[in-house]
């Protein structure tokens, strides 16, 4: 095996583990708001008008990415275009990036190269350069620099010892932060797909590279902080050439670090909010400000401050936009922003494509503020994808208006209390515009007429008919719609599925296969084969309750409580939590992994999936699929495999996501019904979100004809879809304590069978009491 192929797999798998960290390990902290480009503190609350806005400012047409821009000493911007045919281009602004002038490089005459890898633009305006050229089973990589002023190349040595460069960032004084791999003896644990035939393995190294000589000088340091192979959230200190912030993921949130010219290591910051999308977005200014961009907007921590300041809005603009990937991110010398992004487009054949866009990001005096009074409410209790979709539509629809979007949660709090303060309003009539019922019993609310009729708003009969039924009224009535749905899958081979069609039948077929150690991704025998597999994978009781109430919970509260159904579930949880040992379960890692994607739709495996596809140590599969893409990825796993419904109490669960209400009481009931228009229209409906599939039939069969090739798996999903019946909705923050408790004291033994039904009854009487 040749020493570049080894270093192109570890490098996927470096890769795939830092996406995985950036999708489910951010933390929470709550932060200032702003909203002007002074960062003044004010929101834009105290005036009627000023905002951000956005205008996509996207160069080329043939981009197939952008790198970083850069902003020059002069205040004039240069940008880095890669072509789909392996052209490179360079643009350069002097307005702050509105318009652009090209010009044209001859890289590919002067490297030879059959593409090119990392190429990075440098603060005095020169450009790093990888020559990628292939060869049987592998590349060579040469390295190239484009001095400021020159249009003429130099070839610049790096050591023999680096096998190829898998990121480089500049740090300014004619420096780069450089990430390679080298060569080491394998350990024993090392995969042997990961060895050559020397015995020899690739290892990850970072040096501090003088871009003038090509010496490296090695950053041991920064090297045990890595977590893949990039640098997150990069930005070099102008205040001080050759230091740099970056980011470390961490289990208590995501920890902003700053690295000296001396190579120490500091905590700037211990759990930046918001910071998950922040692995490509971020910079700093001349002050040695640092910025970051997440779904909220754009943060920026002061040098020396202990401050994560909101100083842009992102609603409204491609940041928030789930759909798009952030891949760079540039302060212009008015204040404004150049957000560069990875978007994804489906032509008529459902071939899919990627494509780099720009956009400038800039404050606009003359329109309408946020949180003025005058802009529509719109609350859940926590962030939804799709809704913001909605909001830049909606604003990008009508111009002169604004949306003030409302998480209860996004700073913390307790559901129970965000809830109390909704009711509170409603009742008062002074409750939000749209209420985003996830999470909400949105029967309650519609029997107590806290919400208004949407039938004049949305057309029902464009929606897939099984997933809308349930909440259409015999006169045609709809008071709460989801705009988006997930299902609750199993995969396994058609015998193994037909075993465990019902909870009592997937719990004896649990019980006949071995019983899952007590064991996580930390521990090494977790990576072994067993010669015996279990049935699923599971690291908690609160995920094995969670597993059987996605299919469950409707069931608990049926003609009022439903003891039958209550024992039922503890009974399973009871069962197989027992037979698995997870009284012993003390904190275990939850493990999660991007699978891939197809037809411009993300797939993420979470434990469930893991355990079945990657360590093969779980006879079948389960997750909550929010794409079509699952099943094809799936099937993928092994030849044999089909996705079906989860078992549980209630026939066809689905979960509704980002259903939507009209409050009755909003005096903004017409702007709030064009909203809800967006919301199911399809300018959101056929765009991809990761909270779930969309409810629109046409955009649904669009989605499905994309992400499944394969007639089979085409057909897979819509036996799953039109199954389909009862929508399920989680029980509260009280019933779900009750559960969990009751479950697990079951578990350890502590409990009867009986008493931990009557407990849990106790907790639905009080619920159900509470909603009269």
């Amino acid at each position: 095996m040749k020493k570049h192929t080894i270093a192109k797999r570890a490098a996927a798998f470096a890769l795939a583990a830092v996406l995985a960290a950036g999708l489910f390990g951010c933390g929470q902290q709550s932060a200032s708001g702003s909203g002007s480009p002074s960062g003044s503190g004010d929101g834009g609350s105290a005036t009627s008008t000023g905002r951000w806005r956005q205008e996509e400012v996207t160069p080329g047409e043939n981009a197939r990415s952008y790198e970083k821009p850069v902003l020059l000493e002069d205040g004039s911007l240069l940008l880095l275009e890669k072509g789909g045919d392996n052209t490179a281009t360079l643009w350069a602004s002097t307005d702050n990036g509105a318009t652009w002038q090209e010009q044209p490089t001859d890289w590919t005459q002067q490297t030879g190269a059959d593409y090119f890898g990392v190429t990075r633009l440098m603060p005095d305006g020169g450009c790093f350069i990888t020559a990628v050229t292939e060869t049987d089973g592998g590349y060579d990589q040469t390295w190239w620099m484009q001095d400021a002023g020159s249009t003429t190349l130099r070839q610049l040595a790096l050591p023999e010892s680096i096998l190829d460069v898998s990121d480089l960032q500049p740090l300014g004084g004619g420096q780069a932060l450089l990430l390679g791999r080298i060569l080491v003896p394998a350990t024993e644990d090392t995969p042997s797909a990961l060895v050559d035939e020397n015995g020899m393995m690739s290892a990850m190294s970072a040096w501090k590279l003088d871009l003038a000589t090509g010496e490296c000088t090695e950053m041991t340091e920064l090297l045990g902080g890595l977590g893949g192979s990039f640098i997150s959230g990069m930005a070099a200190d102008p205040t001080e050439p050759g230091a740099f912030y970056s980011l470390s993921y961490q289990e208590s949130g995501v920890q902003l670090m700053r690295t000296g010219t001396d190579g120490a290591m500091t905590t700037v910051f211990e759990n930046l909010p918001d910071a998950s999308d922040a692995a490509f977005a971020a910079c700093a200014d001349e002050g040695g400000n640092y910025y970051y961009a997440s779904q909220k907007g754009i943060y920026r921590l002061a040098k020396g401050g202990d401050l994560a300041e909101l100083v842009v809005d992102g609603a409204g603009t491609v940041l928030s936009a789930g759909s798009a990937s952030l891949m760079g991110l540039a302060r212009c010398a008015d204040g404004s922003f150049l957000a560069v992004t990875m978007e994804s487009t489906t032509d008529d054949e459902n071939n899919t494509a990627y494509g780099g866009h720009v956009y400038r990001i800039f404050w606009d005096e003359t329109a309408p503020a946020r949180g003025s009074g005058d802009a529509l409410v719109v609350w859940s209790l926590e962030n939804s994808d799709t809704v913001r979709a909605a909001i830049n539509e909606y604003e990008a629809q009508y111009p002169e208006r604004t949306v003030d979007y409302q998480i209860a949660l996004e700073s913390g709090g307790s559901t129970a209390d965000a809830i109390t303060a909704l009711n509170t309003a409603l009742l008062a009539g002074s409750g939000p515009d749209v209420v985003i019922l996830d999470g909400l019993d949105w029967q309650v609310y519609q029997e107590q007429g806290l919400l208004e009729d949407l039938s004049a708003w949305v057309d029902t009969e464009n929606l897939v008919s099984n997933v809308a039924a349930p909440f259409i009224g015999e006169d045609g009535s709809v008071y709460a719609l989801p705009a988006r749905f997930a299902v609750p899958v199993l995969v396994g081979t058609e015998s193994d599925l037909a075993a465990a069609s019902s909870l009592e039948s997937l719990s004896g077929w649990l019980l006949d296969k071995a019983a899952r150690p007590a064991w996580d991704c930390q521990s090494n025998d977790y990576y072994e084969p067993l010669d015996e597999p279990y049935g699923l994978g599971f690291i908690s009781i609160e995920q094995l309750l969670d597993f059987a109430l996605e299919t469950s919970a409707p069931a608990l509260t049926q003609n009022g409580v439903n003891g039958e159904a209550v024992a039922q579930v503890l009974d399973f949880v009871q069962q197989v939590g027992a037979y698995y040992g997870m009284d012993s379960y003390k904190n275990f890692m939850s493990n999660a992994v991007v699978a891939g994607e197809a037809g411009g739709e993300a797939v993420a495996y979470g434990d469930g999936g893991y355990e079945c596809f990657f360590t093969h140590n779980a006879a079948m599969a389960w997750d909550t699929m929010t794409t079509p893409a699952y099943v094809a990825a799936a099937r993928s796993e092994g030849e044999d495999y089909t996705v079906a419904l989860r078992p549980g109490l209630c026939e066809g669960a689905f979960l509704p996501r980002a259903m939507a209400g009209v409050c009755a009481t909003s005096a903004r009931k017409d702007e709030a019904g064009q909203f809800v228009t967006v919301l199911f229209g399809d300018e959101v409906q056929s765009t991809w979100q990761q909270d779930g599939m969309p409810v629109s039939a046409s955009a649904l069969e669009s989605s499905i004809n994309a992400c499944c090739k394969k007639d089979e798996t085409k057909q897979n999903v819509r036996q799953i879809v039109d199954a389909l019946k009862t929508p399920v909705t989680m029980p509260d923050e009280t019933v779900n304590d009750a559960l969990l408790t009751n479950a697990t004291a079951l578990i350890e033994g502590k409990t009867t069978l009986d008493q931990a039904q009557a407990g849990v009854e106790d907790a639905l009487k009080l619920y159900l009491a509470e909603q009269q």
